[in-house]
């Protein structure tokens, strides 16, 4: 599988619906993830990435499979950066915030660093100011104490 599959597949699999197979077929034991998921430091493991992903899934579950905007690899082949929107409802608790029932659009970009056919980095950045407003009590003082 060349990497811009492997990342598709991540995406849309994982990402897109916390499929756990996708992220053992995808991420290296050892992938690092920088992401708002986890505003205290990078993901750190496989393991923790799933169980972050899976708690955001839970609680935001997807209204709709997610769209790849765009995607390309990196000239040297080791990087793919991925842009996709994916709408997810607040339908549970989240970091002590209630759940608001609203349907949220997430408008991320994704560089995925890969290795031996696998994600070894994931780096985040997103343009999400709805969840960023709707999670700022929570978020601010952990980020900005």
């Amino acid at each position: 599988m060349d990497n811009l599959a492997i990342v598709r597949r991540f995406t849309l699999d994982f990402l897109g619906r916390a499929d756990l197979a996708a992220a053992d077929a995808t991420m290296h034991p050892d992938i690092r993830g920088i992401t708002g998921l986890k505003p205290m430091g990078p993901i750190e493991g496989i393991e923790e990435y799933k169980a972050t992903l899976t708690g955001f899934v839970e609680a935001f579950p997807a209204e709709g499979p997610v769209e790849i905007i765009d995607q390309f690899e990196s000239a040297d082949g080791m990087r793919v950066v991925t842009r996709f929107h994916s709408r997810q409802r607040h339908a549970k608790d989240y970091f002590g915030i209630p759940a608001t029932d609203r349907v949220i659009l997430f408008d991320e970009t994704h560089v995925a660093r890969l290795k031996d056919g696998k994600i070894v980095e994931n780096i985040v950045s997103a343009t999400n100011l709805e969840f960023e407003m709707l999670m700022a009590p929570v978020l601010t003082p952990m980020i900005l104490p």
